[in-house]
């Protein structure tokens, strides 16, 4: 959804002078109190104070150059790691496949918008403009990848609130099968709304000072009120502002209803107690919908914390001008601590799952076991296995059977 701080303000105020006519300069250079052309481009090519003089900006650099490696290194770990976790539970619960095609989704914004930002900040060089067409291409598939992660969010929230508030007819809309024709329905259709970027963006040459030729990826000369001034506000409804109701309502009935079960169970094991019995069964399966409510929740709050403030600056941009230098490197400084709050909201969901998940982490710690356990010279798995998991000593039952499963090389049947 967002593109990278590329520090080519300068060059796009040149771009938009080159395309004004001889009146329009001329008014400016008078309310500029300018002589001439050349004093024109060399005001905006040179200001008067470098913005590295000011700490704002400095810090700016730094996170840019320090904070994205960092973050990528994390995300990709994590993403993997979810995806492998829910893609082999993905036939036994349809919540888990909308959750494994999340975790791709984060995994691509993360290398197509972040690492191309960390790239930037390191070489000034950003393959979006390197040709016409990686112009086009980069800008589609961020926004596709951004806009779809966060209407899975979505869809796989309207599951669970399905499966809270509806119970019964949870069994006929919650398949397996449905949730994998439904998770290609947003990525589709977003697409399809972003599509207009493979003809709307072009590579256009900017006048400079130097004798390089510069090119920056920008709106094409028929398209710069969309671009520039409608499509801002149209992404900020569909990447944040639109899901931010959504979610804000199904997770606010799913808290009730939630809250009502909770007291629900209180009153069967205030029952159980006295012996008028219970059943376990049913017991231990609202407990496990209870996890996974509450993990997806997380997951849903923590979108809404890291991307509402991208964009509040978004918007922001298009109607505050920055009156001088000391104001649009602080305006660099806000747009970058959000820029990687949204990145960030992309990065930690495995660390999510892991905190509101019990049996999640015990699905990581089997894949390591699986990754790093060998087999004796006689190619007995089992023994391995056994001698490597007897060293632990842990006295719950519930990880003596995962222990077990292990050794058996089977999955144990998995929830959060």
């Amino acid at each position: 959804m967002v593109e990278p701080e590329s520090d080519t303000i300068f060059q796009r105020i040149l771009y938009q002078i080159q395309q004004m006519n001889q009146d329009e300069r001329n008014l400016l250079i008078q309310q500029l109190n300018l002589s001439n052309e050349e004093q024109l481009l060399n005001y905006f090519s040179e200001p008067s104070i470098p913005l590295e003089e000011f700490a704002s900006f400095r810090v700016h650099k730094w996170l840019l150059l320090y904070v994205p490696p960092v973050m990528i290194l994390i995300g990709t770990i994590g993403n993997i790691l979810s995806f492998t976790v829910f893609r082999i539970n993905s036939g036994k619960v349809s919540t888990y496949t909308y959750l494994s095609a999340l975790a791709i989704m984060d995994l691509l914004v993360i290398y197509i918008g972040l690492l191309r930002l960390w790239v930037a900040q390191l070489s000034n060089f950003d393959i979006k403009d390197q040709t016409n067409w990686t112009c086009k291409v980069v800008a589609f598939l961020g926004y596709v990848c951004s806009d779809s992660s966060v209407w899975l969010i979505v869809a796989v929230t309207l599951e669970r609130y399905i499966a809270v508030c509806y119970p019964l007819q949870a069994a006929n809309l919650c398949r397996i099968r449905k949730a994998r024709f439904i998770v290609f329905v947003p990525i589709l259709a977003l697409c399809v709304v972003n599509s207009h970027f493979l003809w709307t963006l072009e590579l256009l040459h900017v006048v400079n000072n130097t004798t390089e030729p510069m090119y920056i990826c920008d709106a094409g000369h028929n398209f710069s009120a969309l671009v520039n001034d409608v499509w801002p506000w149209v992404d900020a409804g569909i990447y944040s502002f639109v899901p931010f109701v959504i979610l804000s309502i199904l997770n606010g009935r799913i808290i009730q209803k939630v809250s009502v079960a909770k007291n629900e169970r209180k009153h069967l094991l205030t029952k159980d107690r006295n012996g008028k019995g219970c059943n376990v069964r049913k017991h231990s399966t609202g407990e496990v919908s209870r996890k996974l409510t509450m993990m997806l929740l997380l997951v849903s709050f923590t979108f809404l914390l890291t991307t509402l403030p991208m964009n509040i600056i978004l918007i922001m941009t298009k109607s505050w001008n920055e009156q001088n230098q000391q104001q649009r490197a602080d305006f660099f400084l806000a747009k970058t601590v959000t820029e990687l709050l949204m990145y960030l909201n992309h990065t930690i969901n495995f660390f999510l799952y892991c905190i509101t998940g019990r049996k999640f982490r015990r699905q990581i710690f089997l894949l390591f076991c699986r990754c790093f356990s060998q087999p004796d010279k006689n190619g007995d798995m089992a023994r391995t296995g056994l001698r490597t998991l007897s060293t632990a000593k842990n006295n719950d039952s519930n990880i003596q059977v995962v222990y077990r499963s292990a050794i058996r090389s089977t999955t144990p049947p998995f929830s959060v």
